[in-house]
Parts: C-alpha cells; structure tokens; sequence
C-alpha cells in the first residue's frame, strides 16, 4: 500500500525517459505509467516545473552506416532554474534522441530535409514537409511518430497550419488553412481561405466554415504559425483586399491572427501603433507595414502572450522589444511594451527566453549561449549550434499519439 502511494507520488516528477524504462519492470508499474490520469499528472508536473527548462532542437545529421541519407534527430537541452549567480552560471545537460526514419520503414514516409516544425502542445511537435505537403504528429520525449492522412484541399494552394489542443473536446487538432496562389485563374482576385480541421480521436479531416476570415471588401490570411497557449493558436498574418490588380505585399495590412481550437472561430489583432509605417496611395487606402520590426515572432512571457522583435530604424539599431498582450479575453486585447534590449555584440541569432529574464542566443562562431538580462552577460553553454536546426520551450510529457507508431527498436 505505502509502495504503491509513494510510486504515484514519486513517478510522475520523473523525465518521460526514465518513465519509459520503467515501463518494464512489471506489469503494474507499467499499468500506472500508461494511466491516462497518470499521463496527465505527469504533464501538469512537466509543465509547472521551475527547476528546469527544456529546449528542443531540431536538426538532420548524416545517417550511419550510409552518410548519404539523413536522420530526423532531436536533442532536449536542460537548464536548470535554480541555480545562478552574478557570473550568470548556468547548470545544464543535452540528451540527444534519433528518429531512424531514413528508409521509411516505420510510418511510410522518406524524411527529407524539408520536414519543419510548425507546431507544438503538451509535447506532441507538428512537423510539416514543405517539399510533399506531408504532416507528421511526434512525441520526442517517447519516441512516438505518426503520419496524417492526405487532406481533401488541393496540394496546389498556399497552406497555413496550426496546431493545439481543444480544451472542450479533450482533443489535438491541426488546423490547415488554404488559399489560391496569386493569379491563378489571371483574374487579379484574392479569393478567402479555405479551412480544414484535423482531429486525433478521429483521425481525419473536415471542412470547415471561413466566415471569420473575410469581411466583404477583404481576406485574412494567417501566415506564419507562432505559437499555442490556454486553447487559441496564434499566426502571424495579415488582411488582403479582394480586389486588386497585382498581388502586392504594400497592400496587406500585417496583424496578429487567432483560432480558438475550441470554437473554431478566428479572431484578429492589430500589431502595437509602432510596428506600423502608414503612406498614402495605394488601392487599399493606405499602405501599412511592420517593416520598423523584424524577426517578428509571438512568444510567451512571464505567463502571458507577447511579441518579440527588433527596430532597425531605431536610435540603437537592432534594437530588441517586448510587448506585452494585457487584458486579453480571447479576442481583443492591448500592447505595452514591457522591455527594450539594446544590439549585442557577437550575436547572430536569437532562439529562445527560456526564462523571463534569460535569452537563448547563437554567437557568430556558432557557439550557443545563455544571455541574462539583469547582469548583461553571457554563459556559453559549450554546445556548439548545428547548421540548420530549429528551438522551441518543450513540455517533456508521456502523451500518446493515438494511432502512432513507436519506435520500439530505437535506443531510448
């Protein structure tokens, strides 16, 4: 009795890795492990946890015994939250994990090395091939994969997609949203979206209605996926009107876009006043921009969403902001700009605030550091940064991808 509440009490602070080791030392601690209340107390646990954060990155590494192939791999990157001083030291471990998916065999799809992140939840990662239009649903942390079927929109549009969870139905969905390429049928209209909803339980594609992606005069389009947080799924998008002669960028109004997974509605944000430049002239009326920001990317800090991105046109040119989404109720909300950081010398890239107050950055060497603000110094974490790779906050978690594959023969 006193074994198995300290088991329920012990196991689920433990990484999903050990857990899945676990798995195999009898049936009942298998039993617990695969509990789905289990799963769920375990990613609660994972995801309020403030000793440590971990990053994700993804990469492609030469397959072995044949260089000539690739590998999907990924590597979880530990930092340890309670531990730091004024020389801004920072305890962290890698673990690396590889998907040996080179030949196919294991969910009938050729990785290539066009297959990106484009989505993530309770640590389920969205990949999308950019080259086949392929998407696959992965679980990293238990080495669980599986391949979406086809959807019924045709490969030949423009695609947009999300991911998230539906708090309403219990549910993971991925939500694809569609358009014409510019011109298509030469008549030099824009034409609205089409959206189609994948679900997990069901395990297929429906169609949806688009009314909250077109008014009468123009389209919304969301473009670039940022981020899923508290059941809405953020894009970086903009508004087109229907009308236009030639396919121009000046003549879309760039703004925040947003899909409640569980109403399945989209809603939408304009940018802070100051990402936006305004010229007379165009069709539209005006012509608008976030031209004065750069990187634009929506992330989530100390608990709330933001936008992070950097002025070129400043008075510290490179110059970093933070703006804050403050009275937010799901569909409208305000700005503040809570930080500026000024150009950093050496700095080729930023990836992540892996704390509020603590920024993940590669140096021109291609060295990747630990940046904290409040002592403005640098921590080079000895891991040198791949040449292509992806970064996102990941929630190590035990949640099954239903109807996936796991890769059992794989070493974990």
């Amino acid at each position: 009795m006193w074994e198995e509440m300290a088991l329920r009490h012990i196991l689920p602070r433990l990484p999903s890795k050990s857990l899945m080791r676990f798995n195999c030392v009898r049936k009942s601690w298998y039993t617990l492990i695969n509990n789905p209340t289990f799963v769920e107390n375990h990613l609660s646990n994972s995801m309020h946890n403030k000793l440590s954060t971990c990053i994700l990155f993804n990469r492609f590494v030469q397959s072995y015994p044949n260089p000539s192939e690739k590998e999907l791999a990924f590597s979880f990157l530990y930092l340890r939250n309670d531990y730091d001083d004024a020389e801004h030291n920072v305890n962290f471990v890698v673990e690396d994990i590889k998907f040996p998916l080179s030949s196919g065999q294991y969910i009938g799809l050729e990785v290539t090395e066009s297959l990106y992140i484009t989505g993530h939840c309770d640590g389920i990662v969205c990949l999308r091939d950019y080259c086949s239009g392929n998407l696959v649903l992965c679980n990293p942390a238990i080495k669980e994969i599986k391949l979406l079927p086809k959807s019924g929109l045709p490969d030949w549009w423009a695609c947009a997609v999300g991911f998230g969870y539906d708090p309403k139905s219990k549910d993971y969905k991925v939500s694809r949203i569609a358009t014409y390429q510019a011109d298509i049928y030469g008549d030099g209209l824009i034409y609205p979206p089409r959206v189609e909803i994948y679900t997990l339980i069901t395990d297929s594609w429906r169609e949806i209605k688009n009314n909250s992606l077109e008014t009468e005069a123009t389209v919304f389009f969301p473009d670039s996926f940022q981020i899923y947080f508290q059941g809405i799924c953020y894009w970086v998008g903009f508004e087109q009107p229907k009308l236009s002669v030639e396919y121009e960028d000046e003549e879309q109004k760039p703004m925040v876009i947003l899909f409640d997974t569980g109403d399945e509605i989209f809603h939408n944000l304009l940018f802070p006043d100051s990402f936006y430049m305004y010229e007379e002239g165009s069709s539209y009326g005006y012509e608008m921009s976030y031209i004065m920001y750069t990187d634009l990317r929506i992330i989530l800090w100390n608990g709330f969403i933001a936008l992070f991105g950097f002025n070129r046109f400043s008075a510290f040119p490179d110059s970093y902001g933070v703006w804050v989404l403050d009275d937010f109720d799901g569909a409208k909300g305000s700005w503040t700009k809570h930080l500026t950081l000024e150009p950093l010398v050496g700095i080729k890239r930023v990836l992540e605030f892996w704390k509020s107050d603590k920024i993940l950055m590669v140096t021109e060497d291609g060295d990747i550091v630990s940046y904290n603000l409040a002592t403005e110094k640098n921590k080079n974490l000895l891991m040198n940064s791949p040449s292509d790779f992806e970064t996102i906050v990941y929630v190590n978690s035990l949640v099954p991808i239903t109807g996936g594959i796991k890769l059992e023969s794989a070493d974990i």
